[in-house]
């Protein structure tokens, strides 16, 4: 290749050339060294032209090797943006929306591509408009990232609270604007509003009471003091907020503090205190360390009772067991696990041209149903779901993320996919009595004794006011089971809802304005999760009975064994237990195919079933499939929280 540095021949200098060669032509005897000379510069710039086509050529293949390197990292960036879990969003520096991931188009309801030139402050409520548009000029005329809380009212949607972080970028090639980073927040500030709300009962449970009580934290200092404890000290509680308990002397604080050290429920410990007018008084203590579900110490409750007086019956700290702590003792028996082929089968066959997506959906919300499943197993990962069924890792991937958005699964670094943890726990009751108290009623469902038939005590808890209960499901056999269950087993007024193709968002919210409580099965918890938890309605998922499933596994492992039913996909829920491609589903309605049942061989019979069938059949159970007892816990607890409300409200 040239020197580039040479000075290369121009068409100009060439031109005289010409000039001269095209005059010499005309002349009778031309000059032979013109010709040469001539010839020789004419053989130069041919080559220097060469060379500069071949380096033209050259550089238009580095040209498009750059250009395929910025398309390839163009498209990887834009499925990195478009896969991301988060919602992610751009705007303009006013709020017009440029560009949106999925993850922003499940959130606000609205597919991506109906998203962009819309003004992002639509999806605000009206009252707080003013102040989004002035944070969003402070976002862009500080320069600087932000970030602060905000709801936002998604079409057909509960309200929900999102935590935006709004950063301002300005590339070169275009003008600049704002980029957004929305997380859902909805459940953590109902916790920390329901934390809230605990901290609240807990005080007038306090106060409600006519004994002396104090409560102390980790530390040791008051943090709260009853109107009781003021009548018989003479503090008041703002006098001791925050400091040590002023009647007694540090001895006595050491005792105290050895004790809850030591967790020594109930203890007593002798205590010579001084009132706020100096006065000497001899109390008793019974000091009732607190402590979380992991035995995390959170204080301690300290009782006082003038020395010698009769005693109250108190019941301990440690009655009030943690919700996790009251399920595992409600479980009875083992859960029937699936063979591998058995999980095999039913997560990963996926009929010909369905979605996966579904597919899943279904297969794990079976499992939970059946007690196959439990949140936190692990599922089968992205690879193995890519092998069995074929379809292309990213694809599987983004199904997986779609699930892990609806709470169904949970994709955790270094453990894989897992079951999701489903919705929260029904709140706990509100004091220690009321604890106790729902564990008694869930054992007295667990041996099927009705709460209406309790003895008087827990009728004063159970019976002042009834649980407006909404029942949702998808088929005719699930809803008339959960009614069945909640009315007759409860007492519970029920209100049924079909979810059979996923429940109208206005029919849902009407629903849940007349609720206490929304119980369902795990094939439509997450249809309503979201907006239940938005109105404050708990929600209780309960499942199959676990040893009606185990008897009927039992059943077809030795053989077929038939089913009748209602709803057809209500038999396609039976045929994901173990051995369901050996079941036999018939349709209540079909009299010929009742009529041809063997007498002699059992059957399962849903409750919606036995009102249609009119012949007598043998049954495999009871009626079946009822409900395991695991969530009775939960039920209790709404149905004390609601009686105690009423029991203060005078009504």
């Amino acid at each position: 290749m040239p020197d580039r540095h040479l000075k290369p021949l121009k068409s100009e200098s060439l031109l005289p050339r010409f000039t001269q060669l095209r005059t010499e032509a005309g002349a009778p005897r031309p000059r032979k060294t013109l010709l040469v000379e001539s010839l020789g510069e004419l053989e130069c710039a041919i080559e220097e032209l060469r060379v500069t086509e071949e380096e033209l050529r050259q550089h238009q293949g580095l040209l498009a090797e750059a250009w395929q390197a910025a398309e390839s990292t163009s498209e990887w960036n834009r499925d990195l943006f478009e896969g991301a879990a988060e919602c992610m969003l751009a705007t303009d520096p006013d709020g017009l929306i440029r560009d949106v991931n999925r993850a922003a188009g499940v959130l606000f309801g609205v597919r991506p591509e109906h998203l962009r030139g819309k003004p992002l402050a639509v999806f605000v409520p009206d009252d707080q408009r003013r102040e989004f548009r002035i944070r969003l000029e402070r976002a862009g005329n500080t320069g600087e990232p932000m970030e602060w809380e905000m709801e936002i009212a998604a079409r057909g949607q509960a309200p929900r609270w999102v935590e935006a972080r709004v950063a301002p970028f300005a590339p070169r090639t275009a003008a600049g604007g704002l980029h957004w980073t929305l997380r859902d927040v909805t459940s953590r500030r109902a916790a920390d509003q329901s934390r809230a709300e605990a901290v609240e009962t807990l005080r007038l449970a306090l106060n409600a009471s006519d004994r002396a009580a104090v409560l102390l934290d980790v530390d040791g200092t008051v943090m709260l003091w009853t109107p009781a404890a003021e009548s018989l000290l003479g503090w008041m509680e703002a006098e001791v907020a925050g400091a040590r308990v002023p009647a007694f002397d540090e001895f006595a604080e050491r005792v105290i503090d050895r004790v809850a050290a030591q967790k020594t429920e109930g203890t007593r410990v002798p205590v010579r205190a001084r009132t706020k007018d100096g006065a000497e008084l001899d109390l008793e203590v019974k000091v009732s360390p607190l402590a979380g579900a992991a035995g995390t110490a959170r204080g301690t409750v300290l009782h006082l009772a003038p020395a010698g007086a009769a005693d109250e019956e108190i019941v301990p700290a440690a009655a009030a067991a943690a919700p996790e702590a009251q399920a595992a003792q409600l479980v009875p028996g083992q859960r029937s696990a699936w063979s591998e082929a058995e999980a095999r089968r039913v997560l990963l066959s996926v009929p010909q041209g369905g979605d996966l997506v579904e597919a899943l959906r279904q297969g794990i919300a079976a499992g939970v149903y059946l007690g196959h499943l439990r949140p936190g197993d692990r599922l089968p990962s992205i690879r193995e779901v890519t092998r069995h069924t074929g379809h292309d890792h990213r694809y599987v991937s983004a199904a997986y993320r779609r699930l892990a958005t609806e709470g169904v699964v949970e994709i955790r670094t270094r453990h894989g996919v897992v079951v999701g943890s489903g919705p929260q726990p029904a709140e706990a009751p509100e004091n220690e009595t009321a604890a106790w108290l729902a564990g008694v009623i869930g054992q007295a469902a667990e041996v099927q004794v009705k709460v209406p038939h309790l003895p008087d005590l827990v009728r004063k808890w159970t019976a002042a006011a009834a649980v407006r209960c909404l029942c949702v499901d998808g088929t005719e056999d699930g809803l008339a089971s959960l009614t069945a269950e909640l009315g007759g087993q409860w007492g519970f007024e029920t209100r049924r809802l079909n979810a059979a193709d996923g429940p109208r968002r206005d029919d849902l919210l009407t629903a849940l304005r007349e609720a206490d409580l929304v119980v369902t099965t795990p094939f439509h918890v997450a249809s309503v999760e979201s907006a239940a938890r938005a109105a404050g309605v708990p929600v209780v998922v309960l499942e199959a009975s676990h040893e009606i499933v185990a008897a009927a596994e039992d059943r077809l492992r030795e053989g077929p064994l038939t089913a009748v039913v209602v709803d057809p996909r209500y038999g396609e829920r039976l045929k994901c237990m173990a051995g369901g491609e050996r079941l036999n589903v018939v349709l209540a309605d079909d009299t010929a195919a009742v009529e041809a049942l063997d007498a002699a061989e059992p059957v399962l019979l849903t409750r919606a079933a036995q009102q249609k069938v009119k012949r007598s059949m043998r049954l495999l159970a009871p009626v079946s499939p009822s409900f395991s007892s695991s969530r009775a816990g939960d039920l209790a607890a709404v149905l004390i929280r609601r009686n105690l409300s009423a029991l203060r409200n005078g009504g």
